[in-house]
């Protein structure tokens, strides 16, 4: 079979071809590039550390220093360090002597499901903890509301319920979808936020009222924080 004979209008036409084929793949890109995110919000906002910006005291609130975390354990911790760029636990006791404790999670990329924070579900089933959830609540603030989930772990005579939320930047959320859109909404502007997850937990076979004392704690905890620092724990 003899070989095919290219005529100069083939070659152009293979040539043209090839540019614009080259053309797109550049601007691909190009544009994946420009779509990829790299501006790190914690870079332009102040420098939060939890252990200076969280009061000790606050209200009718203060720390218990002789109490044990909510759940420890050195792998559980070893993990979570891998995810947060700081992690705080704390329990605080009122003049009636009721407790609640408190836990923050802090990471500096919440862009994505494999850097943002994990949900407290996990942490407590790790821990042996048999869980059940109580749906999403409307948590009453200063002036706004927010969405919260609530949990409620049992291990043995333990019951442990619990109030958590995820942030993005000064945004809150809960995970599943409005959590994902959320971050695809930050990650079309190029913006890489940080975020954190705040869980709030108490003990007591009473939901009602242990629920009510965790929105007491928070909203007390938001009035006490710095105006430069509410927004990033309890959005706006």
């Amino acid at each position: 079979m003899e070989a095919p004979v290219w005529k100069f209008d083939d070659l152009r036409r293979v040539g043209v071809a090839t540019v614009v084929a080259l053309v797109a793949m550049l601007a691909a890109v190009g544009g994946a590039e420009a779509l990829r995110p790299h501006r790190v919000m914690a870079d332009e906002l102040p420098a939060l550390n939890l252990q200076e910006v969280v009061p000790r005291q606050f209200g009718d609130w203060v720390e218990a220093v002789d109490a044990a975390p909510v759940v420890s354990d050195p792998t559980l911790d070893a993990t979570l360090a891998q995810f947060y760029s700081q992690t705080l636990s704390r329990t605080y006791v009122n003049s009636k002597g009721q407790r609640v404790m408190l836990s923050l999670a802090y990471g500096r990329n919440q862009n994505s499901w494999n850097s943002a924070a994990h949900r407290p579900e996990f942490c407590y089933d790790a821990q042996g903890f048999s869980v059940s959830a109580r749906g999403v609540t409307a948590l009453p603030l200063s002036g706004h509301s927010i969405p919260a989930m609530r949990m409620v772990g049992i291990k043995q005579q333990r019951q442990e319920p619990v109030t958590y939320w995820v942030t993005l930047s000064d945004s809150v959320a809960v995970p599943g979808l409005s959590r994902k859109l959320q971050q695809l909404r930050y990650g079309m502007q190029g913006m890489i936020v940080d975020g954190m997850l705040v869980r709030m937990s108490s003990l007591g076979a009473d939901e009602a009222a242990e629920f009510a004392l965790q929105d007491a704690f928070a909203r007390d905890l938001e009035r006490a924080m710095s105006p430069d620092m509410r927004s990033r724990f309890f959005g706006h």
